[in-house]
């Protein structure tokens, strides 16, 4: 493991700062052990930034102490789940802490989400109790039909002791629920346990550096596995967790943020990275941020070479790659101070405890350099499905020859070089054959995203006439006359004609889910929506046709985060 860093300054010693460890004989302990270790080292250190007002560990730790009580007064024993529906808030973290401690399984809850989701979530898992505030009160109780299984906030006060409680947890109990966000299919919660929420802190910790001196962002909800990694990588190294909702606030105030509350780790989703880059003018921005952590799409080199010239040298920059069901699962770096060569990107390796295969079809493994899907053997994987064993059992299986460990099948394809290094080629359900010629969606994306015309793309399949064909959507870049023939020129040097998409649309920005990834059953549903509208798309037939098409609807309102910031 790399070693520990000490880094930013939230008014720490340095010297206390290194005081904090995390042994490895930790992740067979629980989340709320490695909690109290890090309340009795730095109880007046802040733990939570971004509210009405800054909290320090002493404070999260009696709060939770507090709530975690009514939780065990509210709920029977045992291995249960128990949801919250607050704001990107406080609140939020400290209500995951609460159940942790009461031995349940947390699961948040969206409050933007449609409420037909939230109800559909809230029906699979069956939570025993969900804690709300009185802004939620009204949508709470709708969600699951019971007054007596909804718990106001505002009601925990002095009845509850805020003093220490040790309930026995087990570390391979459930400790945390995170529904798929079902781009792939059925929104399914995945389950954690604590040992494995314990593990991809402690990968923070060597990996990130992370340490007391840190002050980390969390941008998106405690519903998304990616804050898995900010709110426990945070708080369970003694570093100050700084909330910024990025859906509400937009990207305007971005900028201003990270400089007012001196962020040192800063992890954004890559689409909403790549927004910001285009939004800020000059050198040397942000001095504080010592790393920056991005999650979500594929990298391009064009975000590394923007990024190197807006941000300070000092800064470094790490790609994780990850899935709700594996964490992190390979990671590439570009140090302080390195500038890659021009069109490079770093190719991901294998964090540690994470053994990567490559197989195929038949799931026997392939010879290096081969393409094949990706299969990560672990002891720290999720548990699996929540309530879905039979959909458990198709994705996580025993690993022969390691009895401490699981094969988790990811979907994802790529193929492993001879020095270990992953490239990750797409989902495979992106392959499809056109033409007879298997075709992936991602190496057009990337193709498209080379022509200089072209600021954002995304390809998508359709089926026509009992034959997959490709259709592309294109952000062009400012001032830039979108032209379908012109599009499908630059390719030709580029892709073979089979994988030339058939339609192309121009569209203003692409659809993105909350969490900033592009919402592709959006566009398919925009496809169909507009099928045989000649006016509106651009077939190959018709090459000398121009159009611009209206963005779809986007899941929330994103447009805000793409007004233009003062970082001029």
């Amino acid at each position: 493991m790399p070693g520990w860093r000490s880094s930013g300054k939230t008014g720490l010693p340095k010297a206390m700062a290194e005081l904090l460890t995390f042994d490895r004989i930790e992740l067979d302990g629980s989340i709320p052990a490695r909690f109290d270790k890090v309340v009795r080292s730095f109880a007046s250190h802040v733990a939570i930034g971004g509210g009405d007002r800054p909290w320090t560990y002493d404070e999260v730790d009696r709060r939770t102490n507090q709530l975690a009580r009514a939780i065990l007064e509210r709920t029977q024993p045992g291995h249960g789940c128990v949801a919250y529906l607050v704001d990107h808030s406080p609140e939020m973290v400290i209500c995951a802490l609460a159940v942790l401690k009461a031995a349940k399984a947390f699961l948040c809850v969206h409050p933007a989400m449609p409420f037909k989701a939230q109800r559909d979530i809230v029906g699979d898992a069956v939570p025993d109790l969900l804690l709300t505030d009185a802004a939620h009160a009204a949508a709470a109780r709708d969600l699951v039909g019971d007054d007596s299984r909804v718990l106001l906030l505002e009601d925990i006060d002095v009845r509850y002791s805020a003093d220490a409680l040790h309930v026995s947890v087990d570390p391979r109990d459930p400790a945390a629920i995170f529904y798929t966000s079902g781009s792939t299919g059925r929104p399914k919660g995945v389950v954690k346990s604590h040992r494995t929420v314990l593990h991809r802190a402690w990968l923070c910790a060597g990996y990130d550096g992370l340490a007391p001196t840190d002050r980390q962002s969390l941008l998106t909800y405690c519903s998304f596995a990616s804050s898995e990694a900010d709110v426990f990588g945070a708080l369970l190294n003694g570093a100050t967790l700084e909330l910024y909702d990025a859906a509400s606030r937009g990207l305007g105030d971005l900028g201003a943020w990270i400089d007012e509350r001196r962020i040192t780790l800063l992890h954004p989703p890559v689409m909403l990275f790549r927004k910001y880059l285009e939004m800020i003018d000059g050198q040397g921005l942000h001095p504080s941020v010592r790393l920056v952590a991005l999650a979500g799409q594929t990298v391009i080199a064009s975000d590394i070479e923007q990024w190197r010239g807006h941000f300070a040298l000092s800064c470094g920059l790490r790609h994780r790659f990850s899935s709700t069901e594996a964490g992190h699962i390979a990671v590439a770096l570009v140090a302080p101070g390195e500038t890659p060569a021009p069109g490079t990107v770093p190719a991901p390796r294998p964090v540690a405890d994470k053994f990567l295969l490559v197989v195929d079809g038949d799931g026997q493994p392939v010879e290096p350099g081969a393409v094949g899907e990706l299969v990560v053997r672990s002891a720290f994987l999720a548990d699996g499905y929540w309530r879905q064993p039979s959909e458990t059992a198709k994705y996580f299986r025993d690993a022969p020859g390691f009895p401490d460990q699981r094969l988790f099948h990811t979907g994802d394809i790529g193929r492993l070089s001879s020095d270990g290094s992953l490239e990750f080629l797409g989902r495979r359900d992106d392959q499809v054959k056109v033409r007879g010629y298997r075709v992936e969606t991602r190496e057009i994306e990337q193709a498209l995203l080379q022509l200089p015309t072209v600021d954002e793309a995304a390809v998508i399949t359709e089926l026509r006439q009992n034959a997959h064909s490709i259709a592309a959507f294109v952000v062009m870049k400012q001032g830039a006359l979108f032209r379908a023939d012109a599009l499908r020129a630059g390719l030709r040097p580029i892709l073979p004609p089979w994988k030339i998409p058939g339609r192309i649309h121009a569209i203003e920005s692409l659809p993105l889910t909350p969490t900033g990834k592009i919402d592709r059953p959006r566009l398919q549903q925009y496809l169909q929506a507009r099928d045989g509208s000649v006016e509106n798309s651009q077939a190959a037939q018709s090459p000398d046709e121009t159009m611009t098409v209206p963005t779809a609807k986007r899941v929330r309102s994103w447009k805000r985060l793409f007004t233009r910031t003062g970082n001029r």
